[in-house]
This record gives structure tokens, C-alpha cells and sequence, in this order.
């Protein structure tokens, strides 16, 4: 009975600790990001406010969400891995502006040494053409040492 008892223990102790350590992941993955202007994802434009930029499934990452922190407002974008050379100290969000429109274009974790490439969108590509001056933009939060 004693032994019945303590693996029963030992299986919900396992568990609350594999919960408490996807819940931190997940935080981590999530952390809000003020974007102070009106920008572009996929086809869609979101009005500056406050966001949340994470992938739509917690085992897939090609597909990412950016959602607004009232949750009214949303996009789904195909994303590409990207690797870098040195590793994020904060997490990174980077816009590509031409005249007065923003593009995301990549979201780096703090942490990490990768990140996610989103697909342009067919009108960032006809401003590209146009050889209408692009600017990079990077906002960033948090840090690789906070928890």
C-alpha cells in the first residue's frame, strides 16, 4: 500500500513539474510587445497596440500567431527558419517599412540563436520594386536573463 502510495506521489509530482516547466516555455514564447504603429501581416494590417507573437501550436512553428493582448484582433503567417550568429539577448520583432507602411518580417526569441522569417506579402514585393527606400525597424523586449 506504502509503495502504491508513493509512486502515485512520485507520477503527480512528474507531472506538476512538466506542467510548471511548459507553462515558463509558453510564457516565454508569448511575452507582449508594444508596436507603436500600424503594420502589416500576411494581408492583413493590425493598429498599433499591444501584441503577442508566438506560433499557433505548440509542435508545429511554420505557422505563427500575432494577436493582439485583448485578443480582438489577429493574423496567421507562414514562417521560415533563420539562424544567427550570435544569440539573442532579447526577444526580437523586425519591420521593414517603405514610406509610411510596416512589415513584419521576423520575430527572434530572447535566448535563442534562431528565429522565424515571415513570407513577404505580395504588396511589400511591388514596393520593393518600386525601389521605394526600405527601412529596418527592431523592436525588442525582455531578456535572455529574466525569468
Amino acid at each position: 500500500m506504502k509503495r502504491q502510495t508513493l509512486s502515485r506521489f512520485t507520477i503527480l509530482g512528474a507531472l506538476l513539474v512538466m506542467t510548471a516547466v511548459s507553462a515558463r516555455a509558453q510564457s516565454e514564447r508569448s511575452k507582449v510587445t508594444n508596436i507603436p504603429f500600424n503594420f502589416i501581416v500576411g494581408q492583413k494590417t493590425l493598429p498599433a497596440g499591444d501584441y503577442t507573437v508566438e506560433p499557433y501550436r505548440r509542435d508545429y512553428d511554420k505557422v505563427w500567431l500575432v494577436q493582439s493582448r485583448d485578443g480582438q484582433t489577429s493574423a496567421l503567417v507562414i514562417t521560415i527558419p533563420v539562424r544567427f550568429s550570435e544569440t539573442r539577448e532579447k526577444t526580437e520583432l523586425v519591420f521593414h517599412k517603405y514610406g509610411d507602411q510596416h512589415f513584419l518580417a521576423q520575430v527572434s526569441l530572447a535566448g535563442g540563436n534562431s528565429g522565424r522569417e515571415l513570407l513577404r506579402p505580395r504588396q511589400e514585393k511591388e514596393l520593393a520594386k518600386k525601389m521605394i527606400e526600405r527601412q529596418t525597424i527592431v523592436l525588442a523586449t525582455g531578456s535572455a536573463g529574466r525569468h
